[in-house]
């Protein structure tokens, strides 16, 4: 009987270190979604890095403006500025501050309204969002 159990016993015990180096070895799909801004300035330069080193690792980064819940649309983390991240969440942060800038012409806002809240930019004539 052990002849016989012997190569099946050997079979498992193959297959359980082949499992084993597996572990050791990060494979999958990870889930993310980001606002803009993180996207192009934080997570793609990781990404970049990060992935070559592991080929087995896919990504799904999902630009999304608005706050999703990460749990109910079965993302594995949400990237948003700390003020937007809600109280039962864990946080942990990946980048650095920034801070925004409005810049107009005088001419432009002599016309209207000097923003004082980033709500307050919804009134205006905005042409893009950049990152240094």
């Amino acid at each position: 009987m052990l002849r016989t159990l012997g190569p099946a016993l050997d079979k498992i015990g193959e297959e359980l270190a082949a499992l084993s180096e597996l572990r050791e070895k990060p494979a999958g799909t990870i889930r993310i979604t980001a606002g803009e801004h993180a996207a192009q300035a934080v997570l793609w330069p990781a990404l970049a890095t990060l992935l070559p080193q592991y080929p087995d690792i896919k990504v799904e980064l999902i630009v999304d403006y608005g706050l999703t819940d990460i749990v109910a649309e079965r993302y594995d983390a949400g990237v948003r500025l700390g003020e937007q991240v809600a109280r039962d969440m864990i946080a942990v942060r990946i980048g650095p501050d920034f801070r925004w800038a409005v810049v107009g012409a005088p001419s432009y806002f002599a016309k209207r309204t000097r923003p004082k809240r980033p709500q307050d930019l919804t009134a205006h004539d905005c042409i893009n969002a950049g990152a240094n």
